[in-house]
């Protein structure tokens, strides 16, 4: 107790002497003194500002190892001029070594630790190894009534041991397993009655580029293949058709249409599946886009030094969306009132998929917002929305109506024209005017393709795929990446296994 007293008062010292000597110089400089230190400081400070945007500019075109040397220069220096700073109070001479315990904290946080994270459980105890023989010696000089070993060397010693063990492990691929289960032959003439009668009407945004792409299309142009993630360079290959892909490959890489990008004339459709259960109907609707753009400030916050996915940076290839129809008993046949294997089914509620979330709207409740939908207010907009949405929301019949926010993709039961929010969250979202409606919608010849599956209606082909729709740059063994991550096939998403919440 007495020499932590006497350690904390020692402290304090140091701290009067530091503030009384601080207030003596500045007592001794004149007016003139002090307005010159000013604006020699506020130089220094507009000095190291410049010099930090040219750094970040220079850095940029090395990409993500730009986005980390920026990080690890300005964080080391940060901590250098601290560690600095606080080796008065803490009893320090000047051999005191601050730029290497700088540099040590600073590559075991934001190398070390990340890439043992990515690496568990081997790549945790490589890192920490050195800290143990550390931690040894440390104990023997303690009994020899020695001074503690300076920690910051086993520090780096542990990341360096741990990148060399990132560039020399075998890729952890799993078996080679090939999802060659072919789909059924036919399905039953009720599902396929149902998704054709009940399937959406898609309404894009005016200023929206891409549209539902059909997979089997997509392969057959050879816009598709499947790659195998490594520390140096990835390993794919192309699709000659959805019969050859391999379940041991990490992810499918895919180009997108080629232009004009707009409504989906060619290539276009989306997927079905019907699920039958006790309490519903379900009705599975899922379409793919090529890429999901950030809705907000992409340019910025996806650019070198400022993206950190997917909290700044949301931006992600691939991109599976949809909604889901749940039908219960009717009593008699109406436009939205269909038999199908002897059982009178209509829309009881649509459930639509938001981001994260899937919002359920009442089927009532839609038609009455459908019945008084909103009009732009975009003089440029008018008469694309006068002649194609108003008679689509009139005459949908049982189609629910869906407008697709720009870039992000998400589904919402009716359109929004400006600063636009997620539903439920306080968070920007993609405007959604509808003002493009999709090239299907009208008619619909083959436009709405059953999901692959089994005949025992397990998933089949892509829907069987566990590895990510889309490619993500990353380094450091997947410690740093580019973009968020890429989807799932709908098979291995919460809305396919539970339809209902």
């Amino acid at each position: 107790m007495k020499s932590s007293w006497v350690s904390s008062t020692r402290v304090r010292t140091k701290i009067d002497e530091w503030f009384g000597r601080a207030r003596c110089f500045r007592d001794q400089l004149s007016d003139r003194g002090r307005t010159f230190r000013f604006g020699v400081g506020v130089g220094l400070f507009g000095l190291a500002f410049l010099a930090l945007v040219i750094l970040n500019m220079s850095l940029r075109a090395w990409g993500l190892w730009g986005d980390l040397a920026f990080a690890l220069i300005v964080m080391t220096t940060v901590l250098w001029m601290l560690f600095r700073a606080a080796r008065p109070l803490l009893g320090r001479d000047k051999k005191y070594t601050a730029f290497p315990r700088a540099l040590s904290a600073t590559v075991t946080t934001l190398v070390g630790a990340p890439v043992a994270f990515v690496t568990w459980p081997v790549g945790l105890i490589v890192l920490l190894a050195p800290v143990g023989f550390w931690l040894a010696q440390l104990l023997t000089r303690l009994r020899r009534g020695l001074g503690p070993p300076p920690l910051w060397p086993a520090a780096l010693a542990g990341v360096a041991l741990l990148l060399i063990y990132v560039g020399i492990r075998a890729p952890l691929s799993k078996t080679d397993i090939v999802p060659r289960a072919i789909p059924a032959a036919q399905l039953e003439d009720a599902d396929v009655e149902l998704a054709d009668h009940f399937r959406p009407l898609l309404f894009l945004d005016a200023g929206e580029k891409r549209y539902p792409l059909d997979i089997e299309d997509a392969i057959a142009e050879g816009r598709i293949s499947m790659c195998r993630g490594r520390v140096r360079g990835d390993d794919c290959k192309d699709l000659a058709s959805a019969a050859e892909i391999d379940d041991s490959f990490d992810y499918l890489q895919m180009a997108d249409a080629p232009p004009p990008r707009r409504g989906g004339d060619d290539g276009s459709a989306y997927y079905y599946r019907v699920d039958r259960r006790r309490d519903a109907v379900y009705v599975d609707y899922w379409w793919f886009y090529a890429r999901n753009p950030s809705p907000v400030a992409g340019d910025i916050f996806c650019g070198p030094g400022l993206r950190t996915p997917p909290f700044t940076c949301q931006e992600h290839a691939g991109d599976w969306e949809g909604l889901t129809v749940v039908l219960g008993p009717c009593a008699k046949t109406t436009d939205t009132c269909v038999e199908a294997g002897g059982d009178l089914l209509g829309p009881v509620t649509v459930r639509y998929a938001q981001h994260e979330h899937v919002r359920p709207y009442a089927w009532l409740e839609l038609e009455g917002r459908w019945g008084d939908l909103p009009r732009p207010t975009s003089a440029a907009l008018g008469p694309v929305w006068d002649e194609f949405v108003l008679p689509a929301a009139a005459d949908h019949g049982p189609h629910p109506l869906v407008f697709v926010a720009r870039d992000s993709h998400a589904s919402y039961p009716d359109p929004c024209f400006g600063k636009c929010t997620q539903k439920g969250r306080d968070l920007p979202e993609g405007r959604h005017d509808g003002g493009l409606p999709w090239a299907h919608n009208l008619a619909c010849d083959g436009c709405v393709i059953p999901l692959p599956l089994t005949a025992g209606g397990n998933p089949a082909l892509w829907n069987a795929f566990s590895g990510r729709w889309g490619e993500q740059e990353c380094i450091l063994g997947g410690a740093y990446c580019d973009f968020s991550p890429a989807p799932h096939s709908p098979s291995y998403q919460k809305r396919y296994n539970f339809p209902g919440g």
